[in-house]
């Protein structure tokens, strides 16, 4: 892989975080999506049921919901919220606003001090006044460099995942700002954590490409078994023997 092509995968699952947080947030109170899904080569086992055994199976299943509906039923219930989303927002928040603080501790020029008090000014008019505009040139300059909005904060509303992933962008892509540029180290340890970060998003919400392994062989050849799917395509199981193919209209 060429460093285009690593700084250009950095970039995407940088403004994939960014661009997804907010669903990722709405996500919280919903209902779980379950990879891979129930499809294609897991139902090949009920094919040979018979009609009776098809509705058992329907009223046992619509029997079970109605149980966990219940606020009668003893026992486990649903969470409020879903609890792989809390640990996704959880890990990828600490990992990436971590990453920023010390992504900036290594690269972000610290501003200018203002200008030290001073117990005396220079007797001489002439000095004195130049002595004075120095002083209020650096006071200026020293308030311009800490309120530069490209600086990223160490405190404050402004540390948010967004925007952290949105400022180490910025250091990747070699924007201008009051910092070096990136070190090899720094673009590695970027890499890796936006790359994981990134998986851990698309996987919640289901935005990326899916692919897992099946534990079943195919009925026909023998061989192995992949399921396809994810970022809103069809899920599709197809034998890596035979090339056979199975999706949940099959």
């Amino acid at each position: 892989m060429t460093t285009t092509t690593r700084q250009h995968a950095t970039e995407q699952h940088l403004f994939t975080i960014a661009r997804h947080w907010r669903d990722l947030e709405d996500a919280l109170g919903t209902r779980a999506q379950t990879w891979p899904p129930a499809m294609g080569i897991a139902t090949m086992s009920t094919r040979h049921q018979t009609d009776e055994d098809r509705e058992a199976a329907h009223y046992r299943a619509e029997a079970l919901r109605q149980l966990e509906r219940s606020p009668d039923q003893p026992g486990w219930t649903a969470a409020p919220i879903r609890l792989d989303v809390f640990d996704a927002l959880a890990l990828v928040e600490a990992g990436l606003i971590e990453l920023a603080d010390q992504t900036a501790a290594e690269v972000q020029h610290s501003p200018i001090s203002p200008t030290p008090p001073r117990s005396q000014w220079p007797a001489n008019s002439r000095a004195y006044k130049a002595a004075r505009a120095d002083a209020a040139r650096r006071d200026l300059l020293a308030l311009h460099q800490a309120n530069d909005p490209r600086r990223w904060r160490y405190n404050g509303d402004s540390r948010t995942v967004p925007r952290a992933a949105l400022w180490l962008l910025a250091q990747v892509q070699g924007v201008r700002g009051p910092w070096r540029p990136l070190s090899e180290d720094d673009r590695l340890r970027i890499r890796a954590i936006a790359r994981s970060s990134a998986r851990v998003v698309e996987q919640v919400l289901d935005v990326g490409d899916g692919h897992v392994r099946l534990d079943a062989v195919c009925p026909d050849c023998g061989g192995l078994l992949d399921l396809h799917g994810g970022a809103g395509a069809r899920p599709v199981v197809r034998c890596a023997g035979c090339g056979r193919t199975w999706s949940d209209r099959r």
